[in-house]
């Protein structure tokens, strides 16, 4: 246990790069895969399968699929019936990534024979996966369009950023309100969620987004702040409460180049996990679409390189799978 939970400190420590190591600087995702690989020495069953799936996550990260994908069957060996279903839905997704089309199917199968409704979650991803990653980035989003909701049903969302050590809003932030700014003028009428509950020199990210805003002109009651995520799953899980709590059918996302996509599929995912939850099922749906700051971030029109594989994460995380699994330890 000594090395699990070594693992996890490094998995958390925030010296993503400069972690050290036997007095050997290395990054914290090198020290997780080196103190899990020492615990597989000492595990068995299923606390050898959880370790080879946290290692395979890991790999994941760093962008190795192949390594991850054989992570993952390797663990089968070990898996129990439950472990059994998470190796599926990784490996269906996973191999998917990599457009191997005759192992999705043969996962997706004996997942649905394990449990049926995790199998048609899984499906319902790869739909989202699949109609993100062919949608081009949009950094000017069409008010016109027919398909667009009266604005007493529509929403934009904005993203927060990291603020100054002082405070005060960084240029990334910034160009994300610029953009909400000009929808915002198009479409008096939408209520706007600023999103970001990280505290610096005592004030949050919503709290300095609605305060530029209403200083350009945006009447203080068309903003809510949403100041409790800690991350980009949390914005997007409280940010769609808040959502379903008013008459909004269509909702516009606002924040990077690079993540516009990503933030989509969380949203996207987390209301398919809400609509299949046991036994019941949903009668809203929201629609979803974006608006990308021009910032140069991303090199292409399409989710390319890490950025492609960040979305499969995205997805797995926000669907509730665990970045670092062991025993009792479900951290995303």
């Amino acid at each position: 246990m000594d090395y699990i939970q070594q693992a996890l400190d490094a998995y958390n420590s925030p010296h993503r790069h400069n972690f050290n190591l036997n007095n050997k600087t290395i990054s914290n995702l090198d020290a997780v895969t080196y103190y899990l690989s020492q615990a597989l020495n000492a595990t068995k069953g299923g606390e050898r399968a959880d370790t080879l799936i946290t290692l395979a996550n890991i790999d994941s990260f760093r962008g190795n699929i192949e390594q991850a994908i054989l992570g993952y069957s390797q663990a089968q060996s070990v898996a129990n019936h439950r472990q059994q279903i998470t190796l599926h839905f990784y490996l269906a997704l996973w191999h998917h990534y990599q457009g191997n089309i005759t192992p999705v199917s043969q996962h997706i199968e004996q997942l649905s024979g394990l449990d049926a409704s995790s199998a048609q979650d899984a499906l319902g991803i790869i739909e989202i996966l699949e109609e993100q990653l062919s949608t081009s980035i949009c950094y000017h989003h069409n008010v016109h369009s027919p398909k667009h909701p009266p604005a007493s049903q529509h929403a934009i969302v904005t993203l927060g950023y990291k603020l100054n050590s002082d405070g005060t809003i960084a240029r990334p932030l910034k160009q994300r309100l610029e953009q909400t700014l000009k929808l915002a003028r198009h479409l008096p009428g939408s209520l706007i969620i600023v999103t970001g509950g990280l505290e610096v020199a005592g004030t949050t990210e919503a709290a300095q987004m609605k305060k530029w805003l209403v200083e350009h002109g945006i009447k203080s009651d068309r903003i809510i702040k949403e100041e409790q995520a800690a991350n980009t799953i949390e914005n997007a899980q409280n940010s769609l409460a808040i959502l379903q709590e008013h008459p909004i059918q269509h909702a516009t996302l606002v924040s990077a180049s690079i993540h516009v996509h990503r933030t989509q599929i969380l949203f996207e995912t987390i209301q398919l996990c809400q609509k299949q939850v046991r036994g019941q099922r949903q009668n809203f749906h929201i629609a979803f679409d974006h608006l990308a700051v021009a910032d140069g971030l991303s090199p292409d029109h399409f989710p390319s390189g890490q950025t492609r594989i960040n979305c499969y994460i995205d997805a797995l995380r926000s669907y509730g799978l665990p970045a670092f699994q062991w025993g009792d330890i479900h951290q995303i």
